[in-house]
């Protein structure tokens, strides 16, 4: 055998593997915490807790400094699911009251999960769902999810209920609080979501795996690591005691460690992609330490930094350069097209705002986002990397997690002021009411 017969031969051996990589369908672990703003993980400066699974991410993965959200939960999550703003998917404030119960995210709104469904994949969600109060109007499976659990705010009889110790769950359609007294939570989440993992690998599916968990919202409680486990928040509505908040971010980086472990052990990992976001900014009660000891506030529910800079880390080992950055501007929006274009999955007919990042993760240029937008209510922004304009035609600068926020038109540049905001109102002109 000659020399170009031999290479012949090798290209051959080798191609099939290749198209088996290029063809595959990786597999989807979507991880989103409650409640964590970038300054309580390690991975982006913070040095109040240590969160080592969490920094694993970004260590193996691309860390995005430049991710953000809406300032409430319920608008986050639809717009992580629809790929749209919440002027256009109708939830546009968070749900919170029993008088909201007819207000939910309509199943008519596209969704991610249900393209990855009609691409082949089964699919889970677990932890919290709340774009919907399900006790009157459970839209978990048409939204495309096989399988789900999920903590109900209310009760049958519109009574609250807990989520962390002796939570109130629902699991495909059947209350089981009473298979899981005296259990915590998110002990029960966890464990059906390995156990979804664990059954999809086994039968060679594709899988979508959404751990949409509790943690660190509050009410602030011991975790089964706690040594007095006995506290519990005195009454409903109370945030609990904030020095348990440590204690629920370990727990959650804790979490994240048997995921990874379990990929590991499965044989999987190479083949999962893995993203960790958060759906908001930090409880405003909280402070943390930042940067070279600057304290940093939350700021859950404002329009600020502090509310609506997020983290977002993604891993997909031998795919995604390890250890990376992008500073790419990118919301919540943007999940569901880089997950259709990662995955093969089509995306919808109708309209979205989101944009791939997809190519920015397999290390090509892509094309960045000029602006991403922000929603509380009928209160909303555009904003670049340094300017940002609300809807009341008010621009004001882009200011550090750690400083207070600029006042209209506070030492701008007049240059840099008109072209920001010519930009930025074309944005809003663009978007539509």
């Amino acid at each position: 055998m000659n020399h170009v017969q031999l290479l012949t031969v090798l290209l051959f051996a080798v191609l099939p593997r290749l198209n088996a990589v290029e063809t595959s369908k990786p597999n989807v672990v979507l991880i989103l915490a409650d409640d964590l703003g970038v300054e309580c993980l390690s991975a982006y400066g913070g040095s109040s807790h240590k969160t080592p699974n969490i920094d694993r991410l970004a260590q193996e993965g691309m860390r995005f400094t430049h991710c953000f959200s809406n300032p409430f939960c319920s608008p986050s999550r639809a717009q992580l699911l629809t790929g749209r703003y919440p002027f256009q998917n109708g939830l546009k404030v968070v749900l919170h009251s029993k008088n909201q119960e007819d207000l939910y995210l309509h199943p008519t709104q596209p969704s991610f999960v249900r393209q990855l469904k009609q691409h082949g994949y089964t699919t889970q969600i677990v932890g919290k769902w709340h774009v919907a109060l399900e006790h009157k109007h459970n839209t978990t499976r048409e939204f495309g999810f096989d399988h789900y659990q999920s903590w109900q705010i209310f009760d049958e009889q519109g009574a609250r209920t807990a989520r962390y110790w002796n939570p109130y769950l629902m699991r495909d359609d059947r209350i089981i609080s009473d298979e899981i007294k005296d259990r915590y939570g998110p002990d029960v989440d966890l464990e059906v979501y390995l156990d979804f993992i664990k059954a999809s690998a086994k039968s060679k599916t594709p899988f979508l795996a959404h751990y949409s968990t509790c943690l660190t919202h509050y009410p602030w409680e011991p975790t089964p690591d706690s040594q007095d486990k006995t506290y519990r928040s005195p009454r409903e509505g109370h945030k609990g005691d904030p020095k348990y908040f440590p204690e629920m971010v370990a727990y959650l980086d804790k979490q994240i460690g048997v995921m990874l472990q379990t990929l590991d052990d499965l044989g999987i990992a190479e083949n999962t992609l893995i993203l960790f976001m958060a759906d908001n900014g930090t409880d405003d009660d909280l402070v943390h330490t930042w940067g070279d000891g600057k304290k940093v506030a939350g700021g859950k529910g404002s329009m600020t930094d502090r509310g609506t800079h997020i983290p977002l880390l993604v891993r997909w080992p031998g795919h995604i350069q390890p250890g990376t950055t992008c500073k790419d501007l990118v919301d919540l929006s943007d999940i569901f097209p880089t997950l259709c274009e990662l995955t093969g999955a089509k995306l919808p007919e109708e309209k979205i705002h989101g944009r791939s990042f997809a190519p920015q993760l397999l290390g090509k240029p892509g094309q960045p986002r000029e602006w991403i937008h922000i929603q509380n209510g009928n209160d909303r922004q555009v904003r670049n990397h340094d300017y940002m304009l609300n809807n009341k035609g008010q621009l004001r600068r882009v200011v550090e997690l750690w400083q207070a926020p600029a006042k209209p038109d506070e030492n701008l540049n007049p240059e840099k002021e008109a072209a920001a905001r010519q930009q930025l109102q074309a944005a809003f002109d663009a978007l539509g009411k």
